[in-house]
C-alpha cells in the first residue's frame, strides 16, 4: 500500500503550526482537535496533515515527537509529549487541586479539611522554587464563595469516625435525631460520604428501616463503631441510588413540565444541567418548555418556588396545585404589614414543610 504523501506546509501554515505549539505550552494538558481547528479556521484533514510534519519535524534529541495525540473519551487531545512537559504541568496540576480544596472551606476546623489541606502543603513543597514563586498570591486567584453552608466545627470527632469505619467497613451504631419525632437509633453500614448543597451526608443501610437511607451528618447525635464489619455491596454505586433524583429526596417517577417565561430565564436555566433528562423546547413567542422525568418532586417544588415569577408549572397537576397553594400561603403572609417587634415565630403552613423536614 502506498503511503500518503502530504503537502509542503505553506508560510501561512508555518505560522498556524508556530501557533499550535505556543498554545500547546500554555495548555498543559492538552488542545482539543475541535478546538484547534475552530480557533484556527482549519478542516480535519488539514489538521492531520500538520501532525504528520509535526511528527517528522518536531523531535527531541533523541529523534522522538515533542507533541502527542490523547484520548479522552471520544475526544482527541493535541498535547507536548509527556517528558517534555513535566516541569510546566506542575504548577498547573498544584493549582487544579487548590482550586478544588477551595470549594471544602464549609469543612473549616474538620479532620476532612486539615487533611487536604496537609496534602496541598506537601504538594507545594515538592515543586522547584520558580514554580513556587508562581504560586504567589494564589489564594486570591482561586476562591469559592460557599452558599448557605452548614457548619460542622462541632462534629469533627464524629467526622473522624465516619471516615476510619468507611475505610474498614465498619457498621456503626448511630444516634439520630430527625427534624421531627423522637430520636432514633439505627445499626447503620456506611457506604458513601456525600457532599450536597453545603452539607455532609451519610448513605448506607439502615438495618433498623431494612434499606438505604440518608442521614445528615449534623443531626447525628451519638455515634459508636460497633465490632462487625460488614460487606460492602456489589451491586451498589452511589450514581445508581440517586439517578433520576433531583436533589436526594426520592419518589415515584414522574414527567414534568415546566413554561420558563422569559429568555432571560432559559438563558440562566440552559447552563446548567439541572437534570440528566433535561430537554428545552423554544416557541416562537420567547417562551422554553423545560421538560424532566425526576424520581421525586420535593425538592423540585421548592426550586421552582425560588424561580418564580419567572417559572410557571405545566404538568403533573399535584405539582402545579403544591405550588400554587404554597404561592397563596405566601401572598396571604405578606399581604398586610406587620410591625418587625410585634411579629412572633409561626409554624409553616400545611404544605410548606422543607424538604429537610419530610425527610
Amino acid at each position: 500500500m502506498a503511503r500518503t504523501r502530504y503537502r509542503t506546509p505553506t508560510y501561512g501554515s508555518a505560522a498556524r503550526l508556530a501557533r499550535i505549539v505556543l498554545e500547546l505550552i500554555a495548555r498543559p494538558h492538552g488542545w482539543s482537535f475541535e478546538a484547534i481547528r475552530a480557533e484556527l479556521g482549519i478542516s480535519e484533514r488539514t489538521l492531520l496533515r500538520y501532525l504528520a510534519v509535526c511528527r517528522t519535524e518536531l523531535v527531541d534529541a533523541a529523534g522522538l515527537p515533542l507533541i502527542e495525540v490523547v484520548r479522552q473519551g471520544d475526544r482527541r487531545l493535541l498535547r507536548l509529549a509527556e517528558r517534555g512537559r513535566q516541569a510546566e504541568a506542575g504548577v498547573f496540576e498544584a493549582v487544579f487541586f487548590y482550586f478544588t480544596l477551595t470549594v471544602l472551606t464549609f469543612l473549616e476546623g474538620t479532620v476532612l479539611k486539615e487533611g487536604v489541606e496537609g496534602l496541598w502543603d506537601r504538594l507545594r513543597r515538592t515543586l522547584p522554587p520558580s514554580q513556587r514563586m508562581r504560586l504567589a498570591n494564589v489564594a486570591k486567584k482561586f476562591y469559592a464563595v460557599p452558599y448557605a453552608a452548614k457548619d460542622y466545627r462541632a462534629h469533627d470527632e464524629q467526622l473522624d469516625l465516619i471516615v476510619r469505619c468507611l475505610l474498614s467497613q465498619h457498621r456503626l451504631r448511630v444516634d439520630y435525631q430527625g427534624v421531627s419525632g423522637p430520636p432514633r437509633v439505627h445499626e447503620f453500614d456506611p457506604y458513601t460520604l456525600v457532599m450536597y448543597r453545603g452539607g455532609l451526608y451519610l448513605l448506607g443501610k439502615s438495618w433498623r428501616r431494612g434499606k438505604i437511607i440518608w442521614l445528615a451528618v449534623e443531626r447525628i447525635r451519638a455515634l459508636e463503631r460497633l465490632p462487625t464489619r460488614f460487606e460492602y455491596p456489589i451491586d451498589y454505586s452511589p450514581e445508581r441510588h440517586t439517578e433520576g433524583m433531583f436533589g436526594i429526596v426520592e419518589g415515584p417517577e414522574t414527567q414534568v413540565e415546566l413554561l420558563l417565561l422569559s429568555p432571560e430565564t432559559t438563558a440562566f436555566l440552559s447552563s446548567r444541567r439541572l437534570h440528566p433528562t433535561q430537554e428545552f423546547r423554544p416557541h416562537r413567542d420567547g417562551t422554553t418548555v423545560l421538560t424532566m422525568r425526576v424520581r421525586g418532586t420535593v425538592e423540585l417544588a421548592s426550586w421552582i418556588l425560588s424561580l418564580t415569577p419567572w417559572v410557571e408549572v405545566l404538568r403533573p397537576r399535584a405539582l402545579r396545585d403544591e405550588v400554587a397553594r404554597s404561592l397563596r400561603a405566601a401572598a396571604r403572609r405578606y399581604a398586610r404589614p406587620r410591625h418587625p417587634a410585634k411579629t412572633a415565630a409561626t409554624r409553616a403552613p400545611a404544605g410548606l414543610a422543607s424538604p429537610q423536614q419530610r425527610r
